[in-house]
């Protein structure tokens, strides 16, 4: 439909609207305008689908439950700005905004329509933004934003600067931080501002061939994609992508999955559901899974599944600091915060990265009511110059931080290694922990027996001019070293318990914990050291 025939349209439309004499007549004319607002144009339509890519009602009505969706300000246009805008009957002004139901709960949303102006933001379009975070947050929901739009309209930019900006939606984002749960999905291009905006979520979700996200405008000779790529830079390297996926029907499956495992807001607990799995389920795998021998890997990924509900684990930035893995689940039917080192990328070695992937996670899970569950095998911070200069010690300060002030139920199960500043980002007791215990193949410590006698007897040892006597020395301090070593593996947990009873151990556990209550000392805000 040319721009022209659609102005046509709507103006017989209106002419109709006007004359209509009786609530009937009226209404069929707003059904016939609602059904131009939602068809859109149709070439605009078919370039999106061509780049793989979802309307923002098609989003919207794959996210929510079926008919659920209830969009509001659908028929507000464009300011009118004194420059050409080139579709003057835009309405909604490229975003849908409203609310609907998943697994028949509220939740608030809002999606940026990339077949109307590019999606590209103005007044009124950011307006209605506004005006739905708002709602979110005195309604207590969840809030899901999509966002496909390569910025600021320069029209409204240039006529309506105190208006366009998107200072009150990072308002809102912050004045609902740890209040609701926020999620953005970036389905297309993120740009300026708004990708500020969309990172201030509490889960940043990203498409592989669509999705990019920039602040500063783009160098000469380089693309969006260059400098803001959803996989090479986003899910690997910065971090900014919690959830990574191939395509926008894998991107909302997994937002709903999420969805399904949090609480609608900070006074709630999220949903106890019957998830058909046996509390008392045994796994035998367990007992054979971890090597006694410390220094040998093994699937810290497959370990988790044996213990959560059904094997599934819903991972954060799974592709970012991947010595540490970050995750929901549930046990027992009861959603839960998993934290584990993996002993597959660095030995599972703490870096400045993971301790911001920890201290972020724990965060959430302490705002929301979700206990944390932290399954502990490190060889303690990564002793590497490059950390210690970038500021490990600023981000260590941090996880100790995020340990000592949550106040959720807190379990420790130390499977290996406990060794160093890494039982303090794998707290046990420290920190208030709740509980801590420990399997069989448990080691605390500083560091490792052969570790501590370099240390404390190395001069002595080097004294000893005979080989073969110094070699006979060193073993004999070794055993030593590891008889005292055996009496601190007694006393450094609460109990040891049989792999294969992990499961039901933890669920026992946070079934005791449930109610878990702490008073922090009153304060404004914390000082967080970042």
């Amino acid at each position: 439909m040319s721009t022209q025939s659609s102005l046509e349209k709507w103006e017989e439309l209106r002419k109709s609207f006007k004359a209509s004499k009786n609530m009937a007549g009226k209404l069929e004319v707003l059904q016939a305008e609602r059904q131009l607002i939602q068809q859109g144009d149709a070439s605009a339509v078919e370039s999106l689908h061509q780049q793989g890519k979802l309307t923002a009602r098609e989003r919207l009505n794959k996210l929510l439950d079926k008919g659920s969706l209830q969009e509001l300000d659908s028929w507000h246009r464009p300011y009118e700005t004194g420059f050409p805008i080139g579709e003057e009957n835009a309405r909604g002004d490229g975003v849908v905004v409203g609310h609907g139901l998943v697994h028949k709960r509220p939740v608030t949303v809002y999606a940026q329509d990339g077949s109307v102006m590019g999606g590209t933001a103005g007044t009124v379009h950011l307006r209605k933004i506004n005006m739905v975070m708002r709602n979110a947050i005195e309604a207590r929901t969840p809030i899901v934003g999509i966002f496909d739009s390569p910025g600021i309209r320069a029209q409204d930019a240039i006529q309506y600067p105190d208006f366009y900006s998107t200072d009150t939606m990072a308002q809102f984002q912050t004045n609902a931080s740890g209040v609701i749960p926020k999620i953005s999905l970036v389905m297309g291009p993120c740009v300026g501002e708004m990708a500020i905006v969309a990172a201030m979520a509490d889960f940043v979700f990203m498409v592989r061939s669509t999705s990019y996200m920039h602040l500063s405008p783009v160098p000469e000779g380089l693309t969006g994609k260059d400098i803001g790529d959803a996989w090479n830079v986003h899910a690997r390297v910065t971090g900014v992508c919690d959830v990574f996926t191939e395509n926008e029907e894998e991107c909302l499956q997994k937002c709903h999955e999420l969805l399904d495992l949090l609480p609608q807001n900070n006074t709630q607990k999220p949903p106890l559901v019957d998830t058909g799995d046996d509390p008392e389920r045994r796994e035998e795998e367990l007992l054979e899974l971890v090597p006694v021998d410390s220094n040998k890997p093994y699937n810290m990924h497959k370990l988790i599944s044996l213990i959560v509900d059904n094997g599934f684990f819903f991972e954060v930035k799974r592709y970012w600091a991947r010595n540490l893995i970050t995750g929901l689940a549930r046990l027992g039917g009861q959603t839960i915060g998993m934290l584990a080192n993996n002993p597959q990328d660095r030995a599972g070695c703490m870096t400045l990265d993971a301790a911001d992937k920890l201290s972020r996670f724990v965060r959430f899970c302490d705002a929301f009511n979700i206990p944390l569950i932290w399954l502990c095998d490190t060889p303690a911070f990564l002793p590497a110059v490059e950390e210690e200069v970038r500021g490990l010690i600023r981000h260590g300060c941090g996880v100790l931080q995020a340990n000592t002030e949550a106040t959720v139920p807190r379990v420790t199960v130390s499977i290996r290694k406990r060794y160093g500043g890494g039982g303090l980002a794998m707290p046990g007791q420290m920190m208030m922990g709740d509980l801590h215990v420990a399997w069989p193949t448990f080691e605390p410590g500083l560091m490792g027996a052969a570790g501590a006698v370099a240390i404390i007897y190395g001069r002595e040892l080097k004294a000893i001019a005979d080989e073969a006597q110094r070699k006979e020395q060193e073993k004999k301090r070794i055993a030593e070293m590891e008889r005292g070593l055996d009496m601190l593996i007694r006393e450094a947990v609460q109990d040891f318990i049989d792999p294969r009873d992990t499961r039901a151990y933890l669920i026992k556990a946070l079934r005791w914990l449930g109610d878990r209550q702490q008073q922090l000392p009153p304060r404004k805000h914390e000082n967080f050291r970042v």
